[in-house]
């Protein structure tokens, strides 16, 4: 009897243990995020070579380009994790000739993938258009996809070069007239960060893979410039280039979903 009940304890206390075992959750590690930059006009998805009625005229763009730079998640509680070497490309273009030698190859990419983010909840996003003064200084420094080889450097805005932190290029129509646009903007002064609180708290962990999906509404690029008097923008045009750089901070982004 004696030996019964000692099996029928120790089973108990296994059975015990197991349980509580069980009933254990496995500790969340670090998750992954996708951020998409939609390219839009207005309503319509954007597209190259394509016509689009926007603001009584008539655009046909052929290059979307601009520097994402310095991304920063914010938790619900306010602490930031600051993306290490976060400098992306944002680009759809036609293929164009860099130099003599090299052409860069037409390109979509809308996407940006992020990975060992801390596991939490997140209620905003922060990053910047453009290459910060340590980067945009000197060009030998790289980081995350900066890099000469892209088209995105200009030697006429200063003495050293500089990257263009954006680029929309086609033709604008107006009536009978047409003028070719070329809309860039550069400078540190002109290095604008943008802050977008999510629709709701936004949970990043090991458990799934998360998205924002953010819509870039070319539209408000030009937003407040007449671009039929002006469809040049570039340091030549201090004023217009900082009012189109203004936009891409304030006007350009916004949140369309999270999951």
């Amino acid at each position: 009897m004696k030996k019964i009940l000692s099996i029928l304890s120790l089973s108990a206390i296994l059975f015990a243990a197991c349980t509580k075992n069980n009933d254990v959750q496995p500790v969340e590690t670090a998750g992954k995020a996708t951020i998409t930059f939609d390219a839009v006009v207005g309503t319509s998805d954007f597209a190259l070579n394509k016509d689009f009625t926007a603001n009584g005229k008539t655009w046909n763009f052929t290059q979307l380009r601009y520097w994402v730079s310095n991304v920063v998640l914010v938790k619900a509680s306010g602490e930031e994790y600051a993306v290490p070497n976060s400098y992306y490309l944002l680009e759809e273009n036609n293929a164009a000739e860099t130099n003599s030698a090299y052409t860069y190859p037409a390109n979509k990419r809308e996407d940006v993938k992020l990975t060992d983010i801390p596991a939490g909840d997140y209620k905003s996003i922060k990053f910047s258009v453009g290459v910060d003064t340590k980067y945009n200084s000197n060009l030998s420094l790289q980081a995350g996809e900066l890099s000469q080889l892209n088209g995105m450097t200009n030697v006429s805005w200063m003495w050293a070069t500089t990257y263009i932190f954006s680029s929309l290029k086609g033709k604008v129509t107006d009536g009978a007239t047409s003028k070719t646009m070329v809309v860039e903007t550069g400078l540190d002064a002109n290095y604008k960060t943008v802050t977008l609180a999510l629709p709701s708290t936004l949970h990043i962990g090991s458990s799934k893979s998360s998205t924002i999906l953010l819509n870039a509404d070319v539209t408000k690029v030009t937003d407040g410039i007449d671009v039929m008097t002006t469809p040049t923008v570039g340091a030549s045009q201090a004023t217009a280039m900082a009012a189109v750089a203004t936009n891409y901070g304030t006007k350009v982004f916004t949140v369309k979903s999270v999951n």
